[in-house]
């Protein structure tokens, strides 16, 4: 009898665990793609991903530290905001990018951080970890909430004398949860923008938030207060895509400006080269423009390397075959109508598999 039972209470405890293995995470932990942001391995693989130590690591070392993680409402990793103030040291801001396939991990931005940032802070951060009381639910309300930010907030503070352990703090929070830990992820993303003048240059208007600010700096090179400049009139290549759209590039070409559109060259003598730019567009698909690298070469000249990306349909019951060209432009400051592209190149189109 007693073997019975005992086989009988290790079913149940075994079909507890498969049952307790199977049930979904926390709301709060998953992103639009599903993935659990609160899992360790996860976690592990996004530190790799940004080539940045554990929290654990921070602590060992005697750091105090303040940190986001941000990912976006695709489940796309953004940026990681760490405020870190370690053994003689002064505190330092620093963000990281993730690393993209084939490539070396690119150089974190960073900062240093002035005393009443520092401390406000830390002051913001006090109650990250905790959780609001629900609302009360009102039968009448429809609530939705779509694609949303998931941040993972973690802080560390030095051990402190007759403590035997060092306080470690981390929560994982989806934004459509209105918890305390998207309000201090939005305060870190804040000030740093604001310690970093050439991201901070970039016109807010054109980015979503200061996350994504920032990560549109990571795109600055050089003197990137001049390449700063020459972003900020780039969103016109971005919208306009065929005749008719040529005010979304007004007075961004200079009148004399030169296009070499894969050996297909606009005439000297043509002061509306926006005009020659959409006409190509339109004849090659009105292909996406993206921008990878814009470098500031002087205070008043600056380089964009960018791409012109299309699609088309293959054969009945094949995949969609995708294209892209390479571009080069010259930006130069006229002191008229600020930055305008003074040459572009285009070159030849090739086929590509995307990541």
């Amino acid at each position: 009898m007693m073997r019975r039972t005992t086989a009988v209470a290790l079913g149940l405890a075994a079909l507890a665990t498969a049952a307790s293995a199977q049930q979904p995470p926390d709301r709060n932990c998953t992103d639009d793609r599903g993935v659990d942001r609160c899992d360790a391995d996860q976690q592990r693989r996004t530190r790799e991903l940004f080539g940045v130590s554990s929290i654990e690591q921070h602590r060992e070392a005697g750091d105090q530290v303040r940190r986001a993680f941000y990912v976006d409402g695709y489940g796309r990793d953004m940026i990681v905001i760490s405020f870190i103030r370690a053994p003689r040291r002064e505190p330092m801001a620093y963000v990281h990018f993730p690393r993209r396939e084939g490539q070396p991990a690119a150089t974190p931005l960073e900062a240093a951080v002035p005393h009443a940032v520092w401390t406000d802070m830390l002051r913001r951060s006090e109650n990250f970890d905790r959780a609001f009381v629900p609302r009360p639910e009102n039968p009448g309300e429809i609530s939705i909430c779509m694609h949303s930010w998931v941040y993972t907030i973690e802080a560390t503070d030095p051990a402190r004398e007759h403590f035997t352990t060092t306080p470690l703090r981390r929560k994982t929070e989806d934004a459509c949860g209105d918890g305390p830990a998207e309000p201090f992820a939005t305060d870190l993303q804040r000030a740093a923008l604001s310690l970093l003048p050439h991201c901070d240059r970039l016109d807010p208007e054109q980015h979503r938030n200061p996350a994504s600010q920032l990560v549109a700096c990571a795109s600055l090179h050089g003197d990137r207060m001049a390449a700063a400049e020459v972003m900020n009139r780039l969103d016109g290549f971005r919208r306009a895509r065929r005749p008719g759209e040529g005010n979304e590039l007004a007075g961004v070409f200079a009148s004399r400006a030169r296009i070499d559109w894969n050996g297909v060259r606009s005439s000297p003598s043509d002061l509306r080269p926006e005009n020659f730019w959409l006409a190509r567009m339109a004849a090659d698909g009105s292909p996406a423009f993206y921008y990878e690298r814009v470098e500031g070469l002087t205070a008043d000249r600056a380089r964009v390397t960018a791409i012109l990306q299309r699609s088309v349909d293959g054969p009945e019951g094949s995949d969609t075959i995708y294209y892209r060209a390479p571009v080069e432009m010259s930006w130069t400051f006229t002191g008229v109508q600020e930055f305008q592209v003074e040459s572009v190149t285009v070159g030849p189109w090739e086929r590509y598999r995307p990541s």
